[in-house]
């Protein structure tokens, strides 16, 4: 693999996502050695961004179930936090997976939102890749107008790349897609304009193009021409030269050769086509295969042999259906069991961090919570202030009152609390224990604050607690401290409130303390 020295994060990972239209194994090599070198732990958007990158070279070299999973995980990651670019690349992935089991409804919709997420910020070569996708997916649907407007905004993108593969796949899926429109024109315009563009960068055309090329010049009447493209492209064995690939231009070349009354030489290509789709599992080429082989029967005026052929072709059909929605419903049934782990995982996350009591965040919570603002505070984020809460003589409630008539105020003031912040922006109610609370208010000044403080202690105050028992009375003291002024540290801010909280007790509870007091 090529080493290439990178002066930042950014660059490194453009060069390895550029690298995907170059040469796919470089790209696979250069994102797996970069996790390596990461290692274990949270790594953010990036190792996720690598790891889409394996997903989608390794689902088009194998059973793409697993990495349909991956990627919805990685995608509901993207999603909680904010991350557009990583979400259009799993929508993408998500998108060709599809396309590649036939299912054109589920392939139109994430190629639909690959591109919504993406803004003119993004590198052309990325913007470019998400209208090949959608362009892929409207020509597969049958929206060939549309189709044909996405290719050409496409490779608008990257007229000016020379280096990556790209522009050679655009105006290759365009061909075809006129070809399959039957506008063989333009199919044909399409071909001449992938064909010039390989001689004026002096770079050889795939079997994929080669085999579009060639079914454009059958329609074109130019069965010579065909025949020699082919021949050509199995003889140079190009970058995409595999068993897949290899069946498609097969499967076309026999074909080629029926046409031009071939018909030995179309048998033994057929014949070598069905060898290969035999022992490599093509069950699609299989399929095509014996349709041809029906049509040289049949040229062959061999009506029985022909009628078998399609007999069986007819046979294949229905089991190539089949297997397909089999693979369809694999691959779901892979995502959903993904989902449900995921929320199963979530629910008990969840439960961790809550109180069972009260249903606030708890002590773990916030622990959690309070050093990721900190962290983000440190590195220039807003302020935050805290307000320890206590229940003014809650051991005489418990003891005079009873535990359950305890319980029934902590679930009530757990209420009161949530209430009070439901309006706040990224505020947290808390429960740390005992008959203490915690209220974390980030992004606000200590006027801000000491008011909604004040309220809390009003809101308490005069409530109507007389459901709960006759004649109670309800009371808290708080204690009030703000990042960066009072303290820097989580610990150290707990502190800081805790110790105005007992000054608020001492001085006759049912008030507020904070640093201007």
């Amino acid at each position: 693999m090529t080493v290439v020295e990178q002066q930042t994060v950014d660059e490194r990972l453009a060069w390895v996502e550029r690298q995907y239209w170059i040469d796919k194994d470089v790209a696979l090599a250069a994102a797996q050695d970069w996790l390596a070198e990461l290692g274990p732990g949270e790594h953010g958007a990036l190792s996720r961004r690598l790891e889409v990158q394996v997903a989608s070279i390794m689902t088009r070299r194998g059973d793409p179930r697993q990495g349909a999973a991956e990627v919805q995980n990685i995608l509901r990651w993207a999603e909680g936090h904010g991350e557009l670019a990583l979400q259009s690349r799993c929508h993408d992935v998500l998108g060709s997976i599809f396309e590649l089991v036939g299912d054109r409804a589920l392939s139109l919709e994430h190629a639909v939102a690959t591109n919504d997420l993406l803004d003119d910020s993004e590198l052309p070569l990325m913007r470019a890749a998400a209208r090949l996708t959608l362009a892929d997916a409207l020509g597969s649907a049958g929206s060939f107008d549309e189709a044909r407007r996405r290719y050409n905004e496409a490779l608008r993108l990257v007229i000016d790349d020379p280096e990556t593969s790209i522009r050679y796949q655009i105006l290759n899926n365009l061909a075809y897609t006129e070809y399959l429109a039957e506008n063989y024109d333009e199919a044909l315009s399409a071909v001449e304009s992938l064909i010039s563009l390989s001689a004026l960068n002096d770079r050889p055309i795939g079997m994929y193009a080669r085999d579009t090329i060639a079914r454009v010049y059958l329609t074109a009447g130019r069965a010579e021409e065909a025949a020699a493209t082919l021949v050509a492209a199995l003889e140079a064995k190009p970058v995409d030269y595999h068993p897949d690939s290899i069946a498609a231009a097969l499967v076309t070349l026999a074909e080629t050769y029926r046409e031009l009354g071939r018909l030995a030489q179309a048998q033994t290509v057929i014949d070598r086509c069905q060898e290969l789709a035999a022992e490599h599992g093509l069950v699609r080429w299989s399929t095509e295969a014996t349709k041809e082989q029906a049509e040289i029967h049949a040229e062959m005026e061999d009506f029985r042999a022909a009628f078998e052929a399609y007999r069986s072709y007819h046979a294949q059909s229905i089991a190539l259906s089949a297997s397909e929605n089999e693979a369809r419903g694999r691959i779901l049934e892979a995502m959903f069991q993904t989902a449900e782990s995921r929320r199963e995982t979530e629910r008990y996350r969840e439960m961790a961090e809550r109180d069972p009591l009260t249903e606030l965040h708890n002590r773990r919570f916030v622990d959690e919570h309070l050093s990721n603002l900190l962290s983000l505070l440190r590195e220039g984020g807003a302020p935050i202030a805290i307000a320890m809460i206590d229940v003014d003589h809650f051991k005489r409630i418990n003891d005079t009152l009873s535990h359950e008539v305890g319980d029934d105020v902590l679930r009530t003031l757990g209420r009161i609390l949530t209430k009070a912040v439901a309006s706040v922006p990224g505020a947290i109610a808390a429960r740390l224990g005992g008959e203490e609370f915690l209220l974390i208010l980030p992004a606000h000044d200590a006027a801000t604050v000491g008011a909604l403080c004040e309220k809390v202690r009003l809101d308490v105050a005069g409530h109507d607690w007389s459901p709960i028992d006759t004649g109670l009375r309800v009371t808290v003291s708080l204690g009030v401290a703000l990042a960066p002024d009072d303290a820097a540290t989580s610990s150290s801010l707990l502190r800081a409130a805790d110790v105005r909280m007992y000054v608020a007790k001492r001085d006759g509870r049912n008030r507020v303390v904070h640093a201007g007091a």
